[in-house]
């Protein structure tokens, strides 16, 4: 759940992650042991230019419901 030409990235457990988003659109970041209960969040850089994509994406229980709430925060 990244813009079109994005790079992905990953991080690890209990350590610090810095990445810098060049590339305009939503980016849907999870976390990976607690995905599953919904632990995900949405960066928006500029105009959130694959929001369609993105809500498009199937995400499991807790973590769908988050992501819908989010994306709903975006179209406000």
């Amino acid at each position: 759940m990244i813009p079109e030409g994005a790079e992905t990235f990953k991080g690890k457990p209990s350590q610090d992650v810095t990445v810098t988003l060049d590339e305009e659109g939503v980016y849907g970041i999870r976390c990976t042991p607690h995905y599953g209960i919904g632990m995900v969040a949405l960066i928006v850089v500029g105009e959130p230019t694959n929001l369609a994509e993105a809500e498009r994406v199937k995400n499991p229980g807790k973590a769908k419901q988050n992501f819908a709430d989010l994306f709903e925060r975006v179209k406000q």
